[in-house]
């Protein structure tokens, strides 16, 4: 089954369960894609491929044709009757239910009818290439093409892997043993050329909608033959994907990099099915790069690299560009000495660049002066000089330059700057005002300077949305990344996130064809490494993204497959036809990878998983938001699945990938019970479930060293190895070295909304405020997770909110320091004790993570008394409220 081939011509395949979702696949095929093999022949004139079925030979079929042609040269083609009798009757006997319409339409039924009845019992019968053991086949590959010699190699190499026979590989031209009498064409073949075969091809960079549009395969049997091949020109791959889907057909997979993540039937004969196909990408874009945040080994990324290619997935055809980019137009350790202008200013109104550990300044964390005009002329200039091979801008090429302001939110506070911006900020998730005005101008204005060369560009950050006012050129490729979008639902949601994020590419397509995605996955920011939807979301998104015409993909991927599980082979799958099956891709997936009795277990427990985040309101794009949802209860629930699997009967290599599908649900359930235990303040036992997480990520990494990176960049407080210091720290200052437990805050509070900003006015931290209208909040989650939305689409409430209780300070603590730690105030807090301002937590954005503060209240502490605390949270946007909960600690002398 090639699960990312188009078939135009259906062929006998034999009834596996493979060629069932093959015939599956192809049935939904969108027939406005494919174009005739062999050009020049009409559809009516399919007699032309029959094989002399019974009596009714080619030329009674060809004949039928040309009396239907005869017919209908006699239509009248417009205007109303009338004219000559014999013009009259002329245009009657066209008439519906005239004599001679009836018999032509009758004739033409029969010969549809037999075309039908011909192809389906006379295709050609499948082509053994391995027979008990021997070769019976030779691939000849296109003379003088390396990328067809490299297509050639991987399909002998994994034919060995198959059958343990290496076929005979000669170059066009050269002599073939004649007892082989099956030859597989591959690459652009001349023999493939004189039978007919029209392969897709051309590399044409004019800059139009339709570029890079250019790639694709075909396969199609020839007799004995077999054309293997595809578009080679320039950047692309379209022999090497032909012979990938030509391996599938066979049923081989590649689900995930390496050896370990293949499956190769084991196969003493292998036939070829009869074939005619031709398929194209949907996507030009389709890439999924491995970001530096969990690094891989160069062996790793090798393997990683050919994987990719093998599901079909290729680089981004478009200019490179990445954050930083827009200083190397005016390189700050040229420019910045003699002209400081030209870089941006900061809020203490002085000209900043960069700063390098090396160098003296660093181009990828420097922002320019849009506004200023000598800055404009001096990119053009440098430009100019790197295009005639003058100068070198990095990651300019023929094709263009890449330019985007550093990562973050970097932004010039100078008045001409800050003008052009127009004041807005939207959506509110970003903490400055929008620069899409500014920063869209400018490169508007360097792209009608070089109208043959692409600028591409970043809607990234606070350049997210369409900027206002703008005229957008047609040679702007925008690389669209929104990285604060929800990630637990797909594009068809009510939720305003993924509505908004669809309108928001909408006006970007509106402006510019040249849309390139840059989305992330895992999509859930840090990494607790748990179980995402991606896959299913994906089966949503992509056909929508077609419709809406963008070029494809660019991804930020992480070795992390623990979590992102098939999402990236689904992903390649999509971005190839973006009507894929994704269901009986997975069906595929479990029963291949598994076996077919665990591999339904294996599935259910993913679905469930997949289920239960979809089944949340909350739009989020954090794995720390949703420990809600992956409680203890709810990992309890779903471990029968994997019980189930693991009791299944398998092959010795699909029990071991059982085995690691059961690591993955333990660390799932290490992952809730960490989170269980934090809420109860019960950290000893929290450090020790992050310590099994960590642990099974190594006993996972040692299994498939692409689940997960187990080294040393996992040192920080965002992932398990650093949750575990932090849970040690605070159960040294609670029941340790450290310090001893005063009282922990309630898990339960209770909780007033401030929608008017009343609460300061009305002395809402008062002692003895009543507090007869409030209600109650759980302390250890923020209120979206608590909360029902605000309306329909998934608003949360954003403003002011004030916690309130009261709790018991034991005697022996009089004249001790008292110290109040808390898990967190989103996005900016304020702390009240017996009525006094203890401390304030200042703003941190809410995908920030690390929102804990301490305050020392020992001066407002009453020993032996009910004391009394209320907390003032604001939320000006996105998640908000009290967060993993807190306590008062009192330090050892």
């Amino acid at each position: 089954m090639s699960l990312f081939s188009r078939k135009i011509t259906p062929a006998s395949s034999p009834s596996s369960p493979a060629c069932v979702l093959q015939d599956a696949h192809h049935r939904r095929e969108k027939n406005r894609r494919a174009r005739p093999l062999f050009p020049g022949r009409r559809v009516a004139a399919a007699c032309l491929v029959l094989r002399h079925p019974g009596r009714w030979s080619v030329l009674h079929l060809r004949l039928m044709y040309f009396r239907w042609q005869h017919v209908q040269r006699r239509l009248p083609v417009s205007g109303p009757r009338g004219g000559t009798e014999a013009g009259n009757r002329q245009t009657k006997m066209a008439e519906p239910g005239s004599s001679t319409m009836f018999l032509c339409t009758r004739w033409l039924a029969l010969a549809v009818l037999l075309s039908f009845t011909a192809r389906h019992s006379c295709s050609a019968a499948p082509l053994t290439i391995v027979e008990a053991g021997e070769a019976r086949a030779v691939i000849v590959v296109q003379r003088d093409q390396p990328k067809a010699t490299k297509a050639g190699e991987a399909l002998q190499t994994y034919v060995a892997k198959m059958s343990g026979v290496r076929l005979p590989m000669v170059r066009e031209g050269e002599a073939v043993d004649s007892n082989l009498k099956v030859q597989l064409l591959v690459g652009q073949t001349e023999a493939a050329k004189k039978s007919g075969v029209r392969f897709p091809s051309g590399y044409d960079t004019t800059i139009r909608p339709d570029i890079f549009e250019e790639e694709g395969y075909v396969l199609k049997t020839l007799g004995q033959r077999i054309a293997i091949g595809g578009n080679n020109d320039g950047p692309y791959n379209g022999t090497w994907y032909g012979v990938h889907a030509l391996l599938e057909q066979l049923g081989c997979r590649w689900y995930f990099p390496g050896d370990w993540g293949e499956v190769v039937p084991h196969r003493e004969t292998i036939t070829v099915p009869d074939l005619a196909i031709e398929s194209r990408p949907d996507f030009a874009s389709r890439l999924v790069i491995n970001s530096g945040w969990v690094p891989m080994s160069p062996d790793e990324s090798a393997a990683y690299s050919e994987w990719i290619s093998r599901i079909g997935m290729c680089p981004n055809p478009y200019p490179s560009v990445g954050d930083g980019f827009l200083a190397y137009l005016v390189p700050p350790n040229k420019y910045f000495d003699t002209n400081p202008e030209f870089f941006a200013m900061g809020e203490d109104g002085e000209r900043h660049a960069g700063e390098h550990a090396s160098l003296r300044f660093y181009e990828n964390h420097t922002m320019l002066c849009l506004s200023n005009p000598d800055v404009f002329t001096e990119s053009v200039k440098n430009l100019r000089a790197t295009f005639a091979g003058e100068n070198n801008i990095p990651h300019a090429s023929p094709l263009g330059v890449g330019i985007s302001p550093p990562d973050g939110m970097p932004y010039c506070y100078c008045p001409e700057c800050k003008k052009m911006s127009l004041n807005l900020q939207y959506p509110r998730y970003f903490e400055r005002t929008f620069q899409s005005e500014e920063f869209f101008g400018f490169a508007a204005k360097l792209a009608r300077e070089f109208p043959d060369k692409f600028i591409s560009t970043m809607a990234y950050s606070l350049r997210e949305m369409v900027p206002l006012g703008v005229d957008i050129p047609e040679n702007i490729m925008v690389l669209y990344a929104p990285i604060a979008c929800d990630v637990l639902h797909p594009n068809d949601s009510h939720l305003w996130r993924r509505r908004d994020l669809v309108r928001a590419l909408k006006a970007w397509r509106e402006r510019t064809p040249h849309i390139v995605i840059y989305d992330y996955n895992p999509g859930l920011l840090i990494g607790n490494w748990v179980p995402e939807r991606d896959t299913a979301n994906m089966a949503v998104n992509m056909p929508i993204y077609k419709q809406i015409g963008i070029k494809g993909f660019q991804a930020e991927g992480r070795k992390a497959f623990m979590q992102t599980w098939i999402s990236n082979y689904v992903r390649g799958k999509l971005l190839w036809d973006a009507g894929t099956d994704v269901d009986a891709l997975q069906d595929d997936f479990y029963n291949t990878f598994f076996g077919p009795a665990a591999g339904p277990h294996v599935r259910a427990w993913w679905d469930a998983c997949d289920a239960a985040l979809l089944a949340e309101p909350i739009q989020v794009h954090e794995d720390f938001f949703i420990n809600h949802i992956y409680d203890v209860a709810f990992v309890g629930r779903i471990r029968k699945h994997i019980d189930a699997a693991l009791a299944a009967p398998a092959s010795a290599v699909q029990r071991q990938r059982v085995a690691a599908a059961a690591l993955i649900a333990d660390h799932l359930l290490a992952f809730a019970e960490m989170n269980e235990a934090e809420k109860r303040l019960e950290y000893d036992a929290a450090a020790g479930a992050a310590g099994r997480m960590v642990e099974l990520e190594n006993r996972l990494h040692e299994t498939y060293s692409f689940f997960i990176e187990n080294g040393p960049g996992q040192q920080s407080f965002l992932f398990p190895t650093g949750r575990r210091k932090v849970f040690e720290s605070l159960a040294a200052k609670t029941n340790g070295p450290d310090g001893e437990l005063v009282a922990p805050l309630p898990l339960e509070m209770k909780f007033r909304r401030d929608r008017f900003n009343e609460g300061i006015v009305g002395s809402w931290f008062a002692p003895q405020l009543e507090e007869h209208d409030w209600g109650k909040k759980n302390t250890f989650y923020t209120w979206d997770q608590q909360d029902e939305p605000e309306d329909r689409v998934g608003h949360d409430y954003d403003g002011l909110g004030w916690y309130r209780s009261t709790f018991h300070v034991d005697p022996k603590f009089k004249d001790r320091p008292v110290k109040f730690w808390c898990g967190g105030a989103i996005n900016e807090g304020w702390v009240w004790v017996n009525g006094q301002l203890a401390g304030h937590k200042r703003y941190s954005i809410w995908w920030a993570h690390n929102h804990a503060f301490e305050l020392d209240v020992s001066h407002l502490i009453k020993a032996g008394q009910e004391n009394q605390i209320t907390i003032r949270v604001q939320n000006p946007s996105e998640i908000g409220g009290l967060w993993r909960r807190g306590f008062f600690w009192s330090p050892r002398q």
